[in-house]
């Protein structure tokens, strides 16, 4: 195999495996939901009065259910709390509305993200971005150097080519 077949053989192949990981990451997997169910959500203030909140719930990766914790949920201030007393951990459970109960997540096998400011560094997206793009123009570029032929390989092709006289 030529080095231009082997340099192209694998930049798709890693393309396949990074599309792959993110379909399985993003619940586009076959027997996955791109959606959790909120089971529960808590409520606690710090002392500065500011509102804090943790959800528990669960969703489907590669045809398996997972529980665990699912992170950037936005609480609302109007969510109602279930009790008036926290419990021992000084947290109140609300109730969470029906159009919040099965938000869109990026999950793994033991926790979950939301698509939300709360929970994804989406100042790192644009770098990400670009580094994908850097990597992937330097990969074509590299293939593309490898398959022509510099001037000595022509050189050699013309003089193989003649017939001795």
């Amino acid at each position: 195999m030529t080095a231009f077949r082997m340099r192209l053989a694998a930049v798709v192949s890693v393309g396949l495996v990074l599309i792959g990981l993110l379909s399985w990451t993003a619940g586009l997997w076959p027997g996955d939901q791109p959606r959790a169910t909120l089971d529960h959500c808590y409520v606690t203030y710090d002392r500065l009065e500011v509102m804090n909140s943790r959800c528990v719930g669960n969703w489907t990766r590669g045809g398996r259910g997972h529980q665990g914790p699912i992170y950037g949920v936005d609480v609302k201030e109007s969510w109602k709390a279930i009790d008036e007393e926290p419990n021992n951990a000084y947290e109140w459970e609300v109730i969470i509305p029906a159009s919040a109960k099965q938000p869109r997540v990026l999950a793994d096998g033991r926790q979950a993200w939301t698509f939300s400011p709360h929970a994804m560094p989406w100042g790192l997206i644009p770098a990400a971005l670009v580094a994908l793009l850097v990597a992937l123009a330097w990969s074509i570029t590299a293939t593309v150097k490898a398959h022509k032929p510099t001037l000595s390989d022509t050189a050699e092709l013309v003089q193989s080519t003649t017939t001795p006289a």
